[in-house]
């Protein structure tokens, strides 16, 4: 079966020209000559101008959009404060962004970002190099020697980041016109044109050759496997339990040393509350001890889930009681860990509280079953993971928090008639979760922000869809890479983060691994600190809701030998994956 691949739009390097306006003239120039004569395979122009100055612009719009050039122009429509939030979302989605005649909606845009695209600034006069701030401008580019003198005197810490690049004189041949001269034994363009083109590019490369993040070093392997451990009761009553379900319990050992061998030293696991904790007030490690001692003998790290969608079955998950108890069991938890091992222990208090308060408080999917309760159901789990994590601290103040969150992308399309501030809200409440850990959310539940240690993103290819349509795939032109999406994360709490789980099932389960370990070096290229690519889950395992074998995993749940069996196709490219150095240690 084929499968779609990334859309091509999203291969080179974006450029985005931010401007004030957009009427002709010496910014046109600019712009014609990089789009003319900039390899396309390696750099893509987009221009985005902030306000509509008057009626005469469209002349100018044609003439870029047949070059090549998208001008978003969504900001004609939005007054200053909405334009600096779009900008916000906007710049992500590029690995270069140029500022131009001192646009103001750009610095308010940049600082609301704790990690930002290279921002060049481009001035033609002393005034716009004089105006503004430039502590996070990485480059100055002025048009004349007195803009440059200026710009390095607001810069006195490093003033060889003003430079001097002369506007581009003349008219810019077409690239057809420049394969006419070619043919003719003519420069493609003149030659001043050409010099003004390389002193870009040259720039380009400088800035981009600074963003790459520092090797990673937080984990024991870069590559990781996640266990599936999952323990809701369902509406019928029965209770899911794939650690029993796939004998994991029974064979923890022999399958990290297992994955040890794909270079996976760092694993996902759980502890199964609802076998801990049977009695209130009494705690029984008797189903976690073995595997944590199976992991001290492989020498196998885990990342330790607390809950997974599961708890007690007297206590009631509303209530009151359920936050002590469940602070009391990541308590006894820590404590019995700490018994066993000196190690910093990695703790995920609750996993995935917005997709369980979704799941179980909106749409009666999961347990508790509710129906518009979801938010209280959110604040609920968070109030949990906060009251855990002090639990945790207390026993061993090194803990490490892993907050695991489905990282997601939510679309606006006009063909749906829905406006787009529904769908940027619904984005952006995606974040909710860790904003109130973090204390920036309903801060009276005691978030604080050091409880946003290290942030996990799930991604699966379900992950993004058309608000008020549906899901979209890689090849879908509104589909934003997964690198992007990282990016935006990691501006928004720079913080380290992970993939902590992706995955898919079937044939398509090598492509999409090769897909997400692409974006995820993409996303260090540009200074995103990613630490970890966790396949989750690693072992095939029955379906929640009917049982069914899902074959989503690298392991099958039937053994082969001494081991487990693998699917061939997702084993190569996670054999090439390590092969090319591309693991942590």
């Amino acid at each position: 079966m084929s499968h779609p691949p990334p859309h091509p739009s999203d291969r080179p390097v974006r450029v985005l020209f931010v401007f004030a306006w957009l009427a002709g003239g010496p910014e046109e120039g600019l712009l014609r000559l990089l789009s003319q004569t900039l390899d396309p395979a390696r750099f893509r122009i987009d221009a985005l101008p902030c306000r509509l100055q008057d009626a005469t612009l469209d002349p100018t719009h044609e003439r870029l959009a047949a070059l090549g050039i998208t001008v978003d122009r969504a900001a004609y429509e939005m007054g200053f404060d909405d334009t600096v939030r779009y900008l916000e979302r906007k710049i992500a989605g590029y690995e270069i962004v140029v500022s131009c005649q001192d646009v103001a909606d750009i610095y308010p845009a940049m600082e609301r970002l704790r990690h930002h695209p290279p921002l060049i600034e481009y001035g033609r006069s002393v005034v716009e190099a004089m105006a503004g701030p430039k502590h996070l401008t990485t480059r100055y580019v002025a048009a004349t020697e007195a803009a440059r003198a200026a710009a390095a005197d607001r810069m006195p810490d490093r003033p060889e980041a003003a430079m001097l690049i002369p506007p581009p004189p003349g008219f810019v041949p077409p690239r057809w016109l420049q394969t006419v001269r070619g043919n003719l034994g003519q420069p493609p363009v003149p030659p001043e044109q050409a010099t003004i083109a390389r002193q870009w590019e040259a720039l380009f490369d400088a800035v981009l050759a600074q963003t790459s993040a520092p090797p990673p070093g937080l984990f024991q392997s870069f590559l990781q496997g996640g266990f599936e451990c999952s323990t809701q009761r369902l509406r019928s009553g029965r209770r899911v339990d794939v650690i029993a379900a796939t004998r994991h319990d029974i064979h923890a050992e022999s399958d990290y040393r297992q994955l040890q061998g794909f270079g996976m030293r760092t694993v996902r696991d759980g502890l199964r509350w609802h076998l801990i904790d049977q009695t209130p007030g009494r705690h029984d490690f008797a189903s976690f001890l073995p595997m944590a001692k199976a992991a001290l003998r492989a020498g196998t790290e885990v990342i330790w889930d607390l809950m997974h969608y599961g708890w007690p079955d007297d206590l009631e998950i509303w209530s009151p009681a359920f936050v002590d108890r469940f602070a009391a069991f990541a308590r006894a938890a820590a404590r019995v860990w700490r018994d066993e091992t000196d190690a910093v222990p990695f703790w995920c208090p609750v996993n995935e509280i917005s997709f369980f308060s979704w799941g179980g408080g909106d749409v009666g999917y999961l347990n508790p079953f509710a129906h518009g309760r979801g938010f209280e159901l959110k604040l609920q789990l968070a109030r949990a993971s906060i009251a855990a994590m002090h639990a945790l601290r207390e026993v061993d103040p090194r803990a490490r928090f892993v907050h695991c969150e489905p990282l997601i992308a939510i679309h606006h399309s006009a063909a749906t008639g829905r406006p787009r501030h529904e769908a940027e809200g619904w984005h952006q409440a995606q974040f909710q979760a860790l904003e109130l850990l973090s204390g920036r959310l309903h801060p009276e539940i005691g978030g604080d922000p050091t409880f946003v240690d290290i942030v996990g993103a799930n991604y699966y290819p379900t992950n993004q869809w058309i608000h008020g349509s549906h899901p979209i795939d890689i090849d879908h032109p509104l589909y934003r890479p997964l690198s992007d999406l990282l990016f935006e994360l990691h501006a928004r709490y720079r913080r380290p983060i992970f993939i902590a789980e992706t995955g898919v099932e079937d044939d398509r389960r090598a492509p999409w691994f090769r897909y997400v370990a692409a974006e995820v070096a993409r996303a260090r290229q540009r200074g995103v600190p990613v630490e970890g690519l966790c396949l989750y889950p690693i072992l095939n395992h029955p379906g929640w809701d009917d049982d069914r074998d899902c074959h989503n995993g690298l392991m099958t749940q039937g053994f082969v030998g001494k081991g487990r069996g693998v699917d061939p196709a997702l084993a190569e490219a996670v054999a090439g994956f390590a092969l090319h150095g591309q693991e942590a240690r």
